[in-house]
């Protein structure tokens, strides 16, 4: 790969805690309400992509991360003009190899717990809030536009991971249409639609293409969502700080900096990123050197 020499690929499970008493860890929310582990801490896991050069002194010192995209990889093919892969792992899944034989350090880490439910993606592995050991619940708001006359739409994004409708005969779950963002909400007579299983819903007359429906429901067990960034902030610092509990411990004097990358969704994470003050690690250091959000 060029100066910078062959490359390793290192797949594994990123293991995190947190004090949530710390300043750093306040801002993630609903932090109180996570289980706490026997040093009080909050324990929580990421999948982790690496490709990094066999020869750590060979590299560029800087550790280039893509925030992934609903669990994918998408920079090699950005950067590198190659096919889009999962696990990269065929020369043509490198494409023109710009990244490597420049010596970058590249990086990817699960930060979403709803991505679809795929063995091949990226996923955080997250606690959910408990309010004195029961369950918290709340209220969800899920809305979608059909592209096509169907009779059944997912709660969720595309195929991501909805939170299940708590009590599918609530007769207070509400159902309402509208033309157009601005315009008003009709409601859905409940006697039109109902649901199939307690992650979708159906209308057997079929949601019209280009309307705007919104269900509002009653769901349990939220998801801490904020430890995605804090498990992306402790990384990278791991990697440029060091600690020396792990085999990457020896790599650390060879990373000098880091770059975050992400593209439309990923770039807006990039942004509240940084708003929220997540590019100051625990212990008050600087995580990213520098951020490119993308037609973010």
């Amino acid at each position: 790969m060029g100066a910078a020499g062959p490359y390793q690929r290192i797949v594994a499970k990123a293991h995190f805690a947190v004090d949530p008493k710390l300043a750093a860890n306040r801002i993630i929310s609903d932090i109180d309400l996570a289980p706490r582990n026997q040093k009080g801490l909050v324990e929580f896991s990421a999948d982790l992509y690496m490709l990094m050069p066999r020869d750590p002194a060979k590299g560029n010192g800087t550790v280039f991360f893509e925030v992934s995209n609903r669990g994918g990889k998408g920079m090699l093919s950005t950067f590198n003009l190659a096919t889009s892969a999962r696990d990269p792992q065929r020369p043509e899944h490198f494409g023109d190899r710009f990244l490597l034989e420049q010596g970058y350090t590249l990086v990817w880490l699960g930060w979403q717990w709803d991505v679809p439910r795929n063995p091949e993606l990226l996923r955080l592995d997250a606690p959910v809030a408990k309010r004195d050991g029961q369950p918290v619940t709340g209220l969800v708001r899920a809305e979608f536009i059909a592209d096509r006359r169907v009779t059944v739409q997912p709660l969720a994004d595309r195929d991501h991971i909805p939170y299940p409708v708590m009590n599918p005969d609530d007769p207070s779950i509400q159902l309402t249409v509208r033309d157009r963002a601005a315009a008003p909400r009709s409601v859905v007579p409940r006697n039109r639609w109902c649901f199939p299983d307690r992650e979708h819903i159906e209308m057997p007359s079929g949601f019209e293409p280009g309307k705007i429906y919104e269900l509002v429901y009653r769901a349990q067990n939220p998801v801490l969502a904020g430890l995605g960034p804090a498990a992306v902030r402790d990384l990278i610092s791991f990697l440029k700080y060091g600690g020396a509990e792990t085999q990457l411990a020896d790599r650390r004097q060879y990373v000098k900096r880091a770059i975050g990358f992400g593209t439309s969704q990923s770039g807006r994470f990039l942004r509240t990123f940084l708003y929220y003050g997540f590019n100051q690690d625990e212990q008050g250091r600087r995580v990213f050197d520098g951020v490119w959000a993308h037609v973010a």
